[in-house]
């Protein structure tokens, strides 16, 4: 009982301080020392743990997977493959619902703070056209730039859980991706019937010349896609591939001073910082014993283990709205539900993802929801009643998986 005290009560910390807006990567440093002093870790040992977290190969190739992945984020903004994107759309596409769908779906392959804000622009004047309500503008932007969150490559909490279990990403992939399904039929089905379609679209230019377009704005995301799940090439390795080809092919617009000044303001050294605080919790809970405090202590209370997988991602995603503090926080404490005899069960990790998807998705803190709500001037309570429904049918597909499976 007191290891468990000693748990809860650091935890309770980390509650505390992510109210008081803390940064999160110092409050997860913060943790691992107090988590390490609570359990009887001398200084030596502490430094030993910290120093051998941060020189992980773990480690430091997830830090090199995130920062290239934001890189790559700015990139294709600084060289306009996203304007063009929606510019050809609008000459392909009759159906405006369609559209509406794509963009914010297509622009949430781009990992971003606050992505949302990136495509409202464009789904405001594409639901100005079909004459939407702000909170119909919101939930469109919404919901499809996160369906997925479950599945895509290059989402730091999808990189994060494919470290944390030591398994590759694809096998992630191939067990979430009919949660990824769900959201996108349930999504289409929302648009289908409570939006009318509307048949008018720009038609100025050539078929052809707008589907090259396309293409040519696309093709980097699109050749990330085939490198990791069709060719099987490490990611590090196929974003380092994807940046070297957009900076020849843009000299231009891609000199040496423009990536310098990429490098200096759009990747965080925030990131890098809550990167290592995750790795070192995790180490810390393992070398203290830490981490098996939990399955007894509720084994002696008779929760059923599927409770916990979803409750505790589910509150730390209401807390945070973010995923990778989903993941860094709630995982590490759940292995040992989810790793039993050595073997993880990548569908008990699944329903726990999900728990937390549902917690960052309802989250106040959730940096896409506020600035989404926001820039469209909605009623929030109005938003939180139209995402209820279709989060509870997420949350019941992942049950019934789970049940099914094993």
């Amino acid at each position: 009982m007191t290891e468990i005290i000693k748990l809860l009560a650091v935890i309770a910390v980390i509650i505390f301080l992510i109210r008081k807006k803390w940064n999160l990567g110092y409050i997860i440093l913060l943790a691992s020392l107090l988590l390490g002093l609570l359990f009887g870790l001398n200084p030596k040992e502490m430094g030993i743990n910290f120093l051998q977290a941060i020189m992980d190969p773990v480690t430091i190739k997830l830090i090199g997977i995130i920062v290239l992945v934001l890189l790559l984020s700015s990139i294709l903004k600084r060289i306009e493959s996203l304007k063009d994107i929606v510019d050809s759309l609008q000459k392909l596409v009759k159906d405006h619902r369609l559209i509406l769908a794509f963009i914010p779906s297509f622009l949430g392959l781009l990992p971003m703070p606050a992505g949302a804000m990136f495509s409202a622009p464009m789904v405001d004047e594409v639901g100005g056209r079909m004459g939407l309500v702000a909170e119909e503008k919101t939930f469109v932007n919404y919901w499809f730039r996160h369906i997925w969150e479950f599945v895509w490559p290059l989402y730091p909490s999808i990189i994060l859980l494919s470290a944390l279990l030591g398994v590759e990403v694809r096998e992630i992939i191939m067990v979430q991706f009919p949660i990824s399904l769900v959201a996108l039929i349930w999504g289409l089905i929302w648009e289908q019937r409570y939006l009318k379609r509307d048949g008018t679209s720009d038609k100025r230019g050539e078929f052809g010349l707008n589907l090259k377009k396309l293409f040519l704005s696309t093709w980097p995301i699109l050749l990330v896609i085939f490198l990791v799940i069709i060719i099987k090439i490490d990611l590090l390795i196929s974003l380092i591939l994807v940046i070297l080809s957009l900076v020849l092919l843009n000299r231009a617009k891609m000199k040496t001073e423009v990536i310098m000044e990429i490098i200096k303001k759009d990747i965080p050294l925030n990131t890098v910082v809550l990167i290592i605080g995750i790795m070192i919790f995790k180490r810390i809970l393992e070398t203290t014993g830490a981490i098996m405090v939990i399955p007894g202590f509720f084994a002696e209370l008779g929760v059923h283990p599927l409770v916990i997988l979803f409750s505790i991602p589910f509150l730390i995603g209401m807390l945070t709205g973010i995923t990778s503090a989903i993941v860094g926080i709630g995982f590490p404490v759940l292995l040992p539900f989810i790793v039993t005899r050595g073997e993880v069960n990548l569908n008990y990790a699944m329903f726990a993802f999900v728990g937390g998807y549902m917690g960052h998705m309802l989250s106040p803190m959730h940096l896409c929801l506020v600035v989404t709500n926001d820039y469209f001037k909605a009623d929030v309570g109005k938003i939180y009643k139209m995402l209820i429904l279709p989060l509870i049918i997420i949350s019941l597909s992942a049950l019934i998986l789970v049940i099914v499976r094993t």
